[in-house]
């Protein structure tokens, strides 16, 4: 890298008072170093002499600077210590007798070049002052080398050109090469590193796993700041970001660039997410994850305190977003937030649960009861229309501020508000004794999944589905089944339900995507044949920040091609998807990974979920499967969606085929794939894999 200056002076006065300037420098410099300036040489380049020299470590005594060329010096001290060979023929043309001659007659009197230096075993980035003038005795062309050590000031400009902000918890460099690293900046509390000085890499993530990271993280942490994981990341993509749990239960964010790609060097930043993470993006309100911790933190801070938690949804609320658009349902929920968080109830903590649900932590001096109507009727103008907004709440009184978590108290109220049969004569219940053989039957479910899953008593079972005209396999969709060694085959009816009203629902769909790609990935590596399978996600999947990037962590990771897992999502969920979740999708899309439309034409179909999303298959509702040849406006509109399917670029499936003529009906209609129990049913992983070597 190199920066020059022309001589601009052209009278013999100019001239002189340049030649005194340069003097006059040359003799400070050699008589008192100063500052970052590590060394300078005074040579003759018409000889090829080196006339005076100084260093941090004098190189040369008086007798040797006598017989000394400066090409001879450059050749012994210089050269062997540049970091990048390759820059060295660069560098020997740059410092030639021939090359700084040409400069100083075409009037580049002074310039400026950068280099990595090896010194004392670091990496340095020196930038080299040149400054020529003839000598006026002899009318040879002297010059004024000064090397100035710029490594600190380069580096900072270099972060700050990358970031643009400069509150992170902690700011290093990484040496991939040499397993180093440098903090510029370190912030934590806790873990302390020293700045500016290089450090082990392995040593200081795995103090960072012992001392900082969250139990349930570790694992996680360490596989991502592996090596192997950054470089194979960062030669992908330029950029890699990861989140993980400290012990003080907030998020930190790990993000790592290229900071100097050609020579290995990256740049990590930390920085504390928890309020972005756990705040949800339309409300400003705590999302799930952080009504959950802020509310077990108020909890644990105030245990002789007496408390309850609130459960409310508004009614109605997708038929709104139909009405007036989905920026009116945004506002709408603005606006219901605000005005629980402003009202008499004086919440410690609000969050956005889900969709149009809310959860309020309240002290019991500030719940009144006969009030809480007030808090359930709203009137919304938008354009010319009034619009009067209902609202549910179910009370959860707390027992006891240790009970095991809030996400089981939101249930509690979830469920009294369930019990609800007027909300216009009274728009509220309080969870009571009675409803308690209930919940323990409802949440059956949520307290033994995790056994379950551990226990390898949930199965993925595979419902095949077939080419409408050759009838032969082509894909499978992954179900779930509960195989209990008490209660024997639970079906999905009996565990699903409460699973997806508790938000539950997605350790189980992780759990099914993670079976199936294991099961993907095994067939692929001993050479067996495999076919895409559809793996189902939930309303909650497309809400749950962690399983969004953990499955697009999974797609990029998998050795599978992206087509070999396909996610199908059912037409409802898209009523109440956040931005995160369509941008979650629309990644996915891009990555080449299918995206089929579950149920479409269920009951709540809206032409805008197959206008506004990107879909490769369209799945019908089996109730028009049923009616075919029955009722002849069904089979219009069948045969119309299958139209426009197609029109849309989608393929479609039709679900439900019981009989050989539903079969025949829908292949003349155009279908592309049929699924049902005429063909199979969903079978066990062992019975699956041998109908594929058929």
């Amino acid at each position: 890298m190199g920066i020059e200056e022309k001589n601009n002076g052209t009278t013999t006065v100019g001239i002189e008072k340049d030649r005194e300037l340069l003097y006059q420098e040359r003799i400070n410099f050699l008589m008192t170093q100063t500052g970052n300036q590590a060394g300078g040489i005074y040579i003759d380049v018409t000889e090829d002499k080196i006339l005076a020299i100084t260093t941090e470590e004098d190189m040369l005594n008086e007798d040797q600077i006598e017989n000394s060329s400066m090409s001879a010096w450059m050749k012994k001290y210089i050269h062997p210590n540049l970091v990048f060979m390759d820059e060295l023929d660069e560098f020997r043309e740059i410092f030639r007798k021939t090359e700084l001659l040409r400069r100083y007659e075409e009037g580049l009197l002074k310039f400026q070049y950068y280099y990595y230096f090896k010194h004392k075993k670091e990496f340095k980035f020196y930038r080299i002052d040149i400054k020529m003038h003839q000598n006026r005795r002899n009318s040879h062309v002297e010059a004024l080398m000064i090397w100035t050590d710029v490594t600190q000031r380069y580096i900072d400009t270099e972060v700050r050109r990358i970031l643009y902000k400069n509150d992170f918890e902690a700011v290093a460099l990484i040496d991939l090469r040499k397993h180093r690293i440098f903090f510029r900046s370190c912030n934590f509390k806790e873990t302390r590193f020293p700045e500016n000085k290089r450090l082990f890499y392995e040593d200081v993530v795995e103090k960072l796993a012992e001392e900082r990271v969250a139990e349930q993280d570790k694992k996680y942490f360490l596989n991502c700041t592996s090596f192997e994981s950054l470089e194979e990341k960062l030669r992908l993509t330029g950029e890699f970001s990861f989140q993980a749990y400290n012990m003080e239960n907030r998020v930190e964010r790990y993000t790592y660039h290229w900071f100097d790609k050609r020579r290995d060097v990256l740049l990590v930043v930390i920085e504390d997410m928890t309020d972005e993470f756990e705040t949800d993006s339309v409300t400003g309100a705590r999302n799930r994850t952080g009504f959950a911790h802020k509310a077990e933190e108020i909890l644990k801070q105030n245990q002789n305190g007496s408390y309850a938690v609130l459960y409310f949804n508004i009614q109605r609320f997708k038929a709104l977003n139909d009405l007036f658009g989905y920026e009116a349902g945004d506002e709408v929920l603005c606006q219901w937030g605000d005005f629980l968080r402003n009202s008499f109830l004086r919440p410690s903590v609000i969050g956005r649960i889900e969709a149009d649900h809310f959860a309020l932590l309240v002290e019991t001096k500030y719940l009144d009861l006969k009030r809480i109507p007030e808090l359930t009727h709203r009137v919304y103008y938008r354009k010319s229309s009034k619009v009067d907004v209902y609202g549910r709440c179910g009370i959860y009184y707390i027992q006891d501020n240790n009970e095991r978590s809030i996400t089981d108290m939101c249930d509690k109220a979830k469920l009294a508000k369930l019990q609800i049969s007027n909300q216009y004569v009274q728009p509220y219940c309080v969870f009571n004794e009675e409803m308690k053989k209930d919940y323990e039957k409802w949440s059956m479910a949520l307290i033994q999944l995790d056994d379950a899953i551990k226990n390898q008593e949930i199965k993925v079972y595979y419902h095949p589905i077939y080419d409408a005209k050759t009838r032969k396999i082509v894909f499978a969709e992954a179900l779930a089944r509960w195989e209990s060694p008490k209660n024997g085959m639970i079906l999905p009816g009996n565990f699903i339900p409460p699973l997806e009203e508790s938000g539950h629902i997605t350790k189980l769909d992780a759990f099914i995507y993670g079976a199936v790609q294991s099961f993907l990935e095994r067939r692929e590596m001993e050479g067996k044949k495999i076919l895409p399978v559809t793996v189902n996600l939930s309303r909650m999947d497309l809400m749950d920040e962690e399983i969004m990037f953990e499955i697009r962590r999974n797609v990029n990771d998998s050795r599978l091609s992206k087509e070999k897992i396909c996610f199908e999502i059912t037409e409802s969920a898209y009523a109440m998807i956040t931005e995160e979740g369509v941008e979650f999708l629309s990644k996915l899309h891009e990555y080449g990974v299918k995206l089929l439309v579950d149920d479409f034409g269920s009951g709540v179909s809206s032409f805008s979920t197959i206008r506004d999303y990107e879909f490769d298959v369209m799945k019908l509702d089996m109730g028009f499967v049923r009616k075919l040849g029955v009722d002849k406006k069904n089979n219009n509109i069948l045969l119309s969606l299958v139209e426009l399917a197609h029109r849309l670029n989608m393929k479609v499936v039709a679900e439900g085929v019981e009989t050989e003529e539903q079969a025949e009906f829908l292949q003349g209609y155009g279908c592309d794939y049929l699924q049902g129990f005429y063909f199979s049913r969903p079978m066990p992983e062992a019975q699956f894999e041998q109908l594929l070597e058929q």
